[in-house]
């Protein structure tokens, strides 16, 4: 029997990574097919360092969450 915590990992991504990896796709393809100017240009760049910032969030507290426990 396995300890409560220590089983498989989710056979299925968590909804937080595929929210971001839409995020950076998006700002991607927005950046390909949309001249780059004006507003789309900044909603692009928005999405993009949104997903990235909101990983970086996210590493850090698990973390501090790992070197707490």
């Amino acid at each position: 029997m396995t300890p409560p915590g220590q089983g498989r990992p989710p056979a299925s991504a968590p909804a937080q990574f595929l929210v971001r990896a839409v995020a950076v796709i998006t700002g991607l393809v927005l950046l390909l097919i949309v001249d780059v100017r004006g507003v789309v240009f900044y909603i692009a760049w928005g999405l993009i360092v949104f997903a990235l910032a909101t990983e970086a969030l996210a590493t850090l507290v698990y973390w501090r969450r790992s070197r707490r426990g």
